[in-house]
């Protein structure tokens, strides 16, 4: 038997083990999802190294609620999401990408938009009768930053602040210390509920990732890699990975760290002065944090780094997953080549994580399994679905 036994913070203990999976994957249950929770969650859709300066944007599409989005830093500093909609004839007005510009112009027939979105310029004005331009801005999307992160809400009942509950103050000072590094995408045959799973459980590990990262958790005293600690939130979940003191470190381990900080799948255990919600049970031999930013956001923070996943679900069987990285900012080439290490056997082990969800999809939209029965090392999935159904039940 393990001697690691979870200690849970929250309502673990109203979960429902024997758990209706086949029926979280439908196309009817997808339409309800995209309405009654995306529409109405905070989303996480990119941060603020793109929006330095005044006038600098990027443009994102959300595919899930059929939206092209163009987020901008005004003249007054403060960073603003529009529809990527013309007022004149509702022509895309930025086919993508990213830039700094000191205003949005259409290509149709030019009309121009302020960073800030107000109406300037109406070509031709005089053939307009009765226009008045302030009735014409760019039709905005609620936006607010946490650290360097973008989150709008196309519904929204709460502030960014009591969205992510506890969360919200716990990382002064952490994301901003690093850079990105990696950047990848893909498209998946597979429902958006199991690519969020699969990454909110830490029992999968000890056997997905048996050719990448065999012994980088557990060890001997907790060979099935129980979770330290467990905290379920009002919406989200959060948990810690545990670490393997008796790692074997590779050669290329080696040479990887030789002159920069272990990151994945090493570990130091002197975590030094991290914020509270790095570690936040400060678990002794604590690898990683995971965190499910609800609905369809995992995060992954370590001591010199982290990695954030979304999944975008285009219908009940299509998803796009982004994947990005960040690390330290190097000092040298010493560092930077432990951060090509780290970003390099990350995106095998995604591939790995990546693997199952086709097949996993394939087999519950069969219809021949209808229900699943879950652990206690899962209880972030079955957390996922009861806010999922809470959701899907509240009021218009």
């Amino acid at each position: 038997m393990d001697d690691v036994q979870t200690h849970f913070r929250g309502d673990a203990e109203n979960l429902e083990s024997w758990l209706p999976l086949a029926d979280k994957v439908t196309p009817e249950r997808f339409a309800l999802e995209r309405e009654k929770i995306f529409r109405r969650s905070w989303l996480l859709i990119g941060d603020t190294a793109e929006l330095k300066e005044p006038g600098s944007y990027f443009v994102r599409e959300l595919p899930t609620l059929n939206a092209s989005l163009i987020v901008v830093r005004g003249e007054d500093g403060k960073v603003r999401s529009f529809h990527n909609v013309c007022r004149h004839r509702g022509n895309k007005l930025i086919r993508g990408g990213s830039g700094c510009r000191p205003a949005i112009t259409c290509g149709f027939h030019g009309w121009a938009f302020s960073n800030q979105g107000d109406c300037r310029v109406v070509t031709d004005e005089h053939q307009f009768p009765g226009l008045d331009k302030s009735k014409l801005s760019l039709l905005p999307v609620a936006t607010e930053l946490w650290h360097d992160f973008v989150f709008v809400n196309f519904a929204p009942r709460q502030s960014l602040a009591e969205w992510l509950e506890d969360l919200w103050d716990q990382y002064p000072g952490y994301f901003e210390g690093h850079e990105k590094v990696a950047s990848y995408g893909v498209e998946l045959a597979s429902n958006w509920n199991l690519g969020v799973n699969s990454f909110t459980e830490g029992y999968h590990t000890l056997f997905i990732h048996r050719n990448t990262v065999p012994d980088y958790q557990g060890g001997k005293g907790n060979q099935m890699r129980h979770r330290p600690f467990m905290q379920l939130m009002k919406r989200h979940t959060r948990y810690s990975a545990p670490g393997n003191p008796d790692h074997h470190e590779t050669p290329a381990e080696a040479l990887a760290w030789r002159h920069g900080h272990k990151m994945l799948p090493a570990a130091t255990y002197q975590h030094g002065n991290l914020p509270a919600g790095v570690n936040p049970s400060r678990a002794e031999r604590w690898l990683f944090d995971v965190i499910e930013l609800f609905p369809n956001t995992v995060m992954l923070t370590g001591q010199y780094w982290h990695m954030v996943l979304s999944f975008w679900p285009t219908a009940a069987d299509r998803t796009g997953m982004m994947q990005t990285a960040y690390a330290y900012k190097p000092k040298n080439m010493g560092e930077r080549l432990s951060q090509e290490f780290f970003r390099s056997r990350g995106r095998e082990v995604l591939r790995e994580d990546l693997n199952t969800l086709e097949a996993q999809y394939a087999g519950l939209s069969s219809g021949v399994m209808t229900h699943g029965y879950l652990s206690r090392q899962e209880s972030a999935l079955l957390h996922h679905y009861r806010v999922a159904e809470e959701m899907l039940g509240a009021a218009p």
